[in-house]
């Protein structure tokens, strides 16, 4: 069984293409130590990401390198 989270709601109401939307951003209330694992579990899948689109770009930087020295 699931813990029902708790969210913090914050209402803005924006002008856009001549008319007025609103946008709701919710925020979920959660205990430090939850706040804490979840903030781990992004930078870990974030990292992941990064990294990968980091070594590509090394590559490429490489690659670009030996075109240039010849």
């Amino acid at each position: 069984m699931s813990i029902p989270v708790r969210f913090e709601s914050e209402i803005k109401t924006v002008p856009f293409g001549g008319g007025t939307i609103r946008i709701e951003n919710l925020t979920p209330i959660l205990s430090p130590k939850d706040r804490d694992r979840r903030k781990r579990e992004v930078e870990t899948c974030l990292f992941g990401v990064f990294s990968k689109y980091e070594d590509k770009r090394l590559g490429q930087e490489a690659h670009e390198r030996k075109i240039i020295a010849k």
